[in-house]
Order: structure tokens, then sequence, then C-alpha cells
């Protein structure tokens, strides 16, 4: 059976890079966000490089729906191997001159379907095992004001993650977070390298639990 990965929070940035790195090595490629338009125009971006990747629209912040989507990709790939969450708003704006509903929006976006992702990738890895990849940031470690939600919400995936690698360990799936410490464009060498990050935390069973990118 050829090896999967869903990218939750799939962009022209990290997760098209994602996209492009895993498909090339054969891996079967689903795409998941909350515009069916976008994942369109991605999956037709990947295919121009011979890389097939299936489109699945759902909304991350409604458990359902994402525990729906995470059925489908099963069902399409025939057993997936590896869910990635790479959803997050970047915004550069303090936390005063947010409004009420950015903050919630963000939070959900940010913080809540990654804890929706990673609930539904474990109740379908069950026993079987599985790996659960997560996009952290620098600012997950060394805060700024004026990125207020965006670093909060990092830091609240890493705590999650960290928290969790053991346990899950021991239900056989592997739980492991990238903290991006640099601004990453589409079709940049900084994606392309966050991109090989996520290979290696994917594929090398000794790959500790958290990598940082780019190396200190």
């Amino acid at each position: 059976m050829s090896k999967s990965i869903m990218i939750i929070g799939a962009g022209p940035g990290i997760g098209q890079a994602v996209a492009r790195k895993f498909g090339r090595e054969g891996w079967q490629i689903v795409l998941t966000g909350r515009s069916a338009e976008r994942l369109a125009g991605l999956t037709a971006e990947l295919a121009a490089d011979g890389v097939t990747a299936h489109a699945v629209p759902a909304d991350a912040t409604d458990p359902a729906a994402i525990r729906a989507a995470v059925a489908k990709a099963e069902a399409l790939t025939g057993g997936l191997t590896a869910v990635h969450f790479n959803a997050g708003v970047v915004r550069n704006q303090d936390l005063f001159s947010m409004t009420d509903a950015e903050i919630a929006s963000d939070l959900a976006i940010d913080v809540t379907a990654g804890f929706n992702t990673i609930r539904a990738a474990t109740a379908l890895f069950g026993t079987r095992g599985g790996t659960i990849l997560v996009t952290g940031g620098g600012l997950g470690v060394q805060p700024s004001a004026d990125w207020a939600v965006l670093g909060a919400g990092k830091a609240a995936l890493r705590n999650m993650v960290q928290g969790l690698a053991e346990p899950m360990a021991e239900r056989g799936i592997r739980i492991r977070i990238a903290t991006v410490a640099t601004l990453v464009a589409p079709e940049s060498d900084e994606a392309r390298g966050a991109a090989d990050v996520f290979w290696t935390l994917a594929t090398d069973p000794n790959a500790a639990r958290e990598a940082v990118y780019p190396a200190a």
C-alpha cells in the first residue's frame, strides 16, 4: 500500500511545498481547506508538476466537518499515513487593535482547528499507528506583541504536541512539530526547506518531537 498525507490548511507556501515534496517521493496527497476554488488551483499547480492530489474541502474549526474530511481522505487513499495541520492566520497586529470578532476567528483557526485535527487523526489512527505533523512558529517560542494571536496560537500548538508526544507514542502514533522561525513565501527556498524538515519528521523514526527551521 502506498503512503499518503493529508494537508489541512493547504496553501501556496509550506502546504504546497510539502505536497510537492511528498508527492515526488511517491506519496498520495490530499489537500484540505475551506475554499474549494483555492484547492482546485493548488491541485492544478501540482498536476502541472506531475503530482496528483485529491481536494477535500472542509472547515477544520468544525469538529464534525474535519472528522468527515479525514474519513473521506482515508477512503480516497486507501489508508492515511500522516495528517499535517498547517492552518493559521498570519496577522501582524497587536491584541488591543484587533476586534473581538478577529480575535475569536483567529483563535478558532490557529488553535481550535489544530486541536480538532489532532483529535480526528488520533481517532482514525487508533491502534494501527500513524503520524501527525504540525506547523509551529518561532513566535510560539519568542513572542512579539505585534503578532499577538498568531504567537499565542503557535505556543498553544507547541504545548499540545509536547504534552501528547509520549502518551501517543505508547499508542503507536507519532506527533511532531516543525517550529518555522522565518517568514515563508510561496515557491521560496524557505518553503522548500520547511518541506524537507517535515519529510524528515514524517519518515525518520528517530526524529525528535520538535524540529526548528532554519536550524540554529
